[in-house]
């Protein structure tokens, strides 16, 4: 009896301890916080970003982009044949919404500017990404399922071009943000990006907000807010300023595609003719940085490719090392992840001065685009190369679009092959078809037909599952706004 007595009044003193402290004040563990600090959310969200660029991004696009193709060991899968599924895309959409937007929204209310600065640039950063794969996406009601946000589980979808423009103004809110933090934030180490450098971070920012503005070029109405940002602001120039996210190789810390493609059925990728055709046309002698060369078979010491989705006529006794492949520079376990480069920002100048008339030089932004490129894979000949090209007596604005397309196009393989499938896309423009009808090849078992190619991404399969307020589905070949 006296046992039951203790036991009840044990009870009854928990209870009155749990009317006077909620059960969350009950099970803290004084000894850990119960919320990460800003080091460590953005040290996560970066890592979140890598995975998201290189595996959701550009290891998924490097075969539209027509790099790559399917080679031999596997079935003919439904990418080679422009087949999509939605739910193809859950990963790329939880990967970006729950985890990394969500980590970089937490940093967008730090005290400190620098945090606050570098979290807007990159969240402008995804959600471009979204909206250049999707169209339409959330935006001004994304992020917010917690009580104090509004507990909207179910969002509304923002127009693209609408996300498109918010993007810009949160950007220029980063740089503000960049600009008083220039002697006051305590970002180090945890910035695995910059290091906590500002004046990096602001030329990102800049970098990013021209990417933004020269995407929708083909539609006009930016070409005062570009001439005034070319004229005043600073960008990523130099190989020490490029956006990287760096991998050192080691057990836990692999450069993710070379992670992804050495798990499972492994790297089946040949090159594509598609690219070898161009670059051999051109005498490009960054051929040797991209691709390795066959060792074994008719064409041993040699680049050897595949046309398009066609590794089914292929000889049944061809092996892999018969062909081509990707070399180390564009799949090794220290590979950086390249969220921006200077060759890209180079060509973004480029074209805004041949568009614009810019205060850059646009014969000097396209030889440095290319120059940094080459620096950066260890190529040699540049100069010649660049000579060989004919820019400088190009004449037309069209006939220079053209090159600054091409170059642009090479310039992304092994690095940022997704920007090379976004960008080509859009440099394939109306009365001359640069890739669609001259160098991109149709695969033979394409469901879309002779000369059309994919344009754009399907929503998630979980989205249109789960939120009613998503769009009906699209079909691959729909475009995104600034297409043409």
């Amino acid at each position: 009896m006296k046992n039951i007595l203790r036991i009840s009044a044990f009870l009854l003193a928990l209870f009155v301890v749990s009317c006077e402290k909620s059960l969350d004040e009950v099970n803290i563990d004084p000894n850990t916080s119960p919320t990460a600090n800003d080091a460590q959310v953005l040290t996560a969200a970066i890592g979140y970003l890598g995975y998201i660029v290189d595996v959701d991004l550009n290891a998924r696009s490097f075969l539209w982009a027509q790099y790559y193709t399917w080679g031999t060991g596997v079935s003919i899968g439904n990418a080679e044949r422009f087949v999509a599924q939605p739910d193809d895309y859950d990963g790329y959409w939880r990967r970006a919404y729950a985890n990394c937007l969500e980590d970089l929204k937490q940093l967008t209310k730090s005290k400190d500017p620098g945090y606050r600065g570098a979290a807007n640039v990159l969240q402008a950063y995804v959600f471009q990404g979204l909206v250049d794969h999707f169209g339409d996406i959330p935006y001004s009601e994304a992020l917010r399922g917690a009580i104090e946000d509004g507990s909207i589980l179910t969002p509304s979808y923002d127009a693209a071009s609408d996300v498109y423009a918010k993007l810009v103004a949160q950007v220029d809110n980063a740089l503000e943000d960049l600009r008083n933090a220039s002697t006051s934030t305590t970002m180090g180490p945890d910035d695995l990006i910059y290091g906590g450098d500002m004046k990096k971070w602001i030329r990102f920012a800049n970098s990013l907000k021209l990417r933004l503005l020269m995407r929708t070029s083909e539609l006009g109405g930016n070409d005062a807010t570009i001439k005034d940002l070319i004229a005043n602001g600073i960008f990523i120039e130099s190989a020490g300023d490029i956006a990287r996210i760096p991998f050192d190789g080691k057990t836990g810390n692999l450069n993710p595609m070379y992670a992804r493609f050495t798990w499972g059925v492994g790297d089946f990728y040949f090159a594509s003719n598609a690219t070898l055709n161009v670059l051999n046309d051109l005498s490009d002698p960054r051929i040797e940085a991209f691709y390795s060369k066959a060792t074994t078979g008719t064409f041993a010491d040699q680049f050897h490719g595949i046309d398009q989705g066609t590794i089914i006529n292929e000889p049944f006794t061809a092996v892999a090392t018969d062909y081509s492949k990707s070399s180390p520079i564009a799949v090794a376990p220290d590979n950086d992840v390249i969220l921006m480069s200077n060759w890209e920002t180079w060509f973004l100048r480029a074209e805004a001065a041949a568009r614009y008339g810019t205060a850059d030089d646009d014969v000097m932004a396209f030889g440095n685009a290319i120059m940094s490129n080459f620096d950066y894979l260890g190529v040699s000949g540049a100069d010649t190369y660049i000579a060989s090209l004919n820019y400088d007596t190009a004449g037309s604005l069209d006939a220079k679009l053209n090159l600054i397309g091409v170059q642009k196009w090479i310039s992304m393989n092994a690095t940022q092959e997704d920007e090379g499938w976004i960008e080509a896309r859009r440099f394939d423009r109306p009365g001359n078809r640069l890739f669609t009808q001259g160098i991109w090849q149709t695969p033979p078992l394409s469901v879309l037909g002779d000369g059309v190619f994919p344009a754009s991404w399907l929503y998630p399969a979980s989205e249109i599952s789960l939120n009613p307020k998503a769009p009906n589905q699209r079909v691959i070949t729909d475009k995104i706004f600034w297409d043409n």
